[in-house]
């Protein structure tokens, strides 16, 4: 089962994810984190998931670059939680040097790889408005980059839940979820 969840900054989308991680769950689970903490302020918001995710029996996977070099080591695990897409493409891009295409490419096949090895891979993205101010050609090409994941995974995807203002909306798959705490 493959399951997207997006939203605004601090919308609420990742703890939903965990909590629908741990409710779907029948065996190992792994976070795979892509955040590098390379100033205070991500230090301080991977301190915040990790403090998050405490009890919850989620064994970490840190892969901020090549996803797919990690599907194998996700063997033998049920639930796959990948937080998140957005800071995924951002170092492929701009820590990684690859284009927008080689980008959609390298990790549309790395969540491709997951979804084929574990039963449950839940991808928390973002949304980034354009639109508003007048972005560098580079800004510009990470936020389409970041719409043609988001719509090829969510189309690929069994639900689509998107956070606003903390509350989740169901956009697909609202019979799978019957049942579960969303």
């Amino acid at each position: 089962m493959l399951i997207l969840v997006t939203g605004g900054a601090a919308s609420g989308k990742s703890e939903l994810a965990e909590n629908l991680a741990v409710s779907l769950n029948k065996g190992k689970m792994a976070y795979i984190a892509t955040m590098l903490a390379e100033d205070e302020e991500s230090r301080l918001r991977v301190l915040k998931h990790r403090r998050m995710r405490e009890g919850k029996n989620f064994e970490t996977i840190e892969a901020p670059y090549n996803l797919s070099a990690y599907s194998r080591h996700l063997t033998g695990y049920d639930t796959a939680l990948l937080e998140c897409l957005t800071n995924l493409i951002a170092n492929e891009m701009f820590h990684g040097g690859k284009s927008g295409t080689e980008t959609i490419e390298e990790i549309s096949t790395a969540c491709r790889m997951l979804n084929q090895t574990v039963d449950k891979l839940i991808i928390v993205s973002g949304i980034v408005l354009s639109g508003f101010m007048p972005y560098d050609l580079f800004t510009e090409e990470y936020i389409r980059v970041l719409g043609c994941l988001n719509s090829s995974i969510g189309r690929e995807a069994d639900v689509v839940l998107e956070t606003v203002c903390a509350i989740p909306i169901i956009h697909k798959g609202k019979d799978i979820l019957q049942g579960e705490r969303v």
